[in-house]
């Protein structure tokens, strides 16, 4: 089998000449953006800002460099650049860091291969932890077994019992992963082959002094004392992902219509420097459709659903994966906006999400042009410990409405409210979340 999928492999590239014969069903940039696409290289970058009820008020920079190549080039039509390198800064009120160093170059060599590689450096001194199996779709909980059914209610026990930071730890965790990618189709498709290593440090807070303040119990450290916690000492994960996509998006940043399918595979193991064997399998899917008839309206639904087995460690059981990207869940700004960020979690995730993206209001000024919508969203998932445990029952839902911003085209600024049984939430980032 192996020896077969080997010779599908190789014989796929067999075909890969000319990269511009390859691109027959790839879209090109729209008139004005090559009209306005600079020649060579050359240097920006952009200050960024955003809120989440998770990690509060973030701010920081990047700094691009781009080389765009001579207008001469076979793929200058096809491609916003041929090189890209940015430096990240970021970190937030409540604790997060996100410092990213990344490389990105579509059709090296003039050949169907993308290349992405970053080192990634992240610290979360408040990062969520509500349990690492189905138990996690329980009611909030304080350490004398009490029970809420909001987190306010909750967080107003623990304040007024010493254990304000019962449901936080600390991590810190670096990371470099490298990805190649070859387009399939006439760029209709991809498959994609990766390398990542992390590295995770982790403290409790039991028993600790956190943020001026003493805290008393934690979840993490109690449910370790119980039953061992895999993770809990932090450690060296690593791992490859392979993964196929396809993808017939009209424009993936704001899309109007079409559709991506992703399916991924990912194999950690201690043959491949990881202080854990397990793997992680995701499929999803996002469809778009906008009507004729009702053109002002981008009808827009995803679903994933995502299955862990072995010995993962804890801080990666809430990882969802893309072929080029991954999101964290369940709960928060990317999945079930307005409960906590990662609320639920075990082996078994699913989420659905469907937006109606209204486009009210198209303008232009100064030589930028601004699209205007209104979306109103529901978001619905669940978590299981078991495939075979799949079902319709305890399906946590929440319901919201936000304005999109789409700046250029492919700048799109969110702003979004969330409302679930337990919390709300604001959030106010960039991209559609999907």
């Amino acid at each position: 089998m192996k020896k077969v999928l080997l010779l599908a492999i190789l014989g796929t590239l067999a075909f890969c000449d000319d990269s511009s014969i390859e691109l027959e069903n790839k879209s090109k940039l729209t008139n004005d953006q090559i009209k306005n696409k600079k020649a060579g290289s050359y240097f920006t970058g952009l200050p960024l800002i955003n809120y989440d009820p998770d990690k509060g008020l973030g701010y920081g920079a990047r700094v691009y460099w781009f080389d765009n190549g001579d207008k001469e080039d076979k793929l200058f039509d096809y491609t916003p650049f041929r090189h890209k390198v940015y430096a990240q800064f970021f970190q937030t009120t409540n604790g997060w860091s996100y410092d990213v160093l990344n490389y990105e170059a579509p059709y090296i060599a003039d050949t169907n291969f993308k290349l992405t590689a970053q080192a990634i450096y992240e610290k979360n001194t408040q990062a969520r932890y509500f349990g690492v199996n189905s138990s996690s779709l329980n009611n909030l909980s304080a350490p004398d077994g009490s029970t809420f059914l909001t987190a306010s209610a909750q967080q107003d026990y623990l304040d007024a019992n010493g254990s304000s930071f019962y449901n936080r730890y600390f991590l810190e965790k670096p990371k470099v992963e490298i990805n190649l990618e070859y387009d399939l189709f006439g760029g209709l498709a991809r498959i994609a082959f990766g390398y990542n290593m992390s590295y995770a440090n982790i403290k409790t807070y039991n028993d600790k002094k956190v943020a001026d303040k003493h805290n008393d119990k934690s979840q993490l450290y109690d449910d370790n004392q119980k039953n061992a916690v895999t993770g809990f000492n932090g450690g060296f994960d690593s791992g490859i992902k392979i993964g196929f996509i396809y993808d017939s998006r009209d424009f993936a940043p704001n899309p109007k219509n079409g559709s991506a399918h992703d399916f991924t595979a990912e194999f950690y193991s201690k043959y491949l420097g990881s202080d854990y064997d397990h793997q992680r399998y995701t499929f999803s899917t996002k469809n778009f459709l906008t009507l004729d008839s009702v053109d002002f309206a981008t009808f827009a639904f995803r679903w994933i659903y995502s299955v862990q087995q072995g010995d993962t460690p804890f801080y990666e059981k809430n990882v969802l994966s893309y072929t080029d990207t991954f999101i964290e869940g369940l709960g928060g700004l990317r999945t079930l906006r307005g409960y906590q960020q990662n609320r639920f979690v075990a082996d078994v995730k699913t989420v659905a999400n469907i937006e109606t993206r209204f486009n009210f209001l198209q303008t232009a000024t100064l030589g930028q042009t601004f699209e205007f919508m209104f979306v109103p969203f529901v978001d619905a998932g669940s978590v299981f410990d078991k495939v075979s445990d799949t079902s319709f029952n305890n399906i946590k839902y929440t319901y919201g409405a936000g304005m999109r911003i789409a700046w250029n085209q492919a700048t799109v600024i969110m702003v979004d409210y969330g409302k679930s049984s337990e919390d709300s939430g604001l959030y106010i980032n960039f991209n559609h979340i999907f």
